[in-house]
This record gives structure tokens, sequence and C-alpha cells, in this order.
């Protein structure tokens, strides 16, 4: 016999995803910067000095704190 319901197990596991998604999101963030801007999947370029970081395709600019 199981313990939980199939609705239960189903929204706990989507809460799982969810938190687990979130988590890894935040660590990539702090690692790495993309661009994300409409499908552009490229790495932004980091000025440290300016405080920017630069997609060197379609030109998105995101300032770095």
């Amino acid at each position: 016999m199981m313990s939980r319901t199939a609705t239960s197990s189903v929204t706990g596991r989507a809460s799982a995803m969810r938190r687990m998604r979130r988590r890894s999101h935040a660590a990539n963030a702090a690692s790495r910067l993309f661009c994300g801007t409409n499908g552009c999947a490229s790495l932004l370029e980091l000025d440290p000095e300016a405080g920017v970081a630069t997609c060197h395709i379609c030109g998105y600019v995101r300032r770095v704190h």
C-alpha cells in the first residue's frame, strides 16, 4: 500500500523540481552570465572596470554588481 496518493506524489515531485531548478539557476547565475534575450544563448563578456557584461552577438548589456 502506498503512503501517498498519486496527486500528492506529483505535487511533491513538481515542488522539488522547482526548488532544484531555482538552486541550480542561482548557482549558475553567480558563476556564468548568459545573454538569454529572445533565444540568444551566448555567454556575456564581462568588463569589470565598467561593471557591465555585454553580449557580442546581439549587443545586450547587463549591469553587474
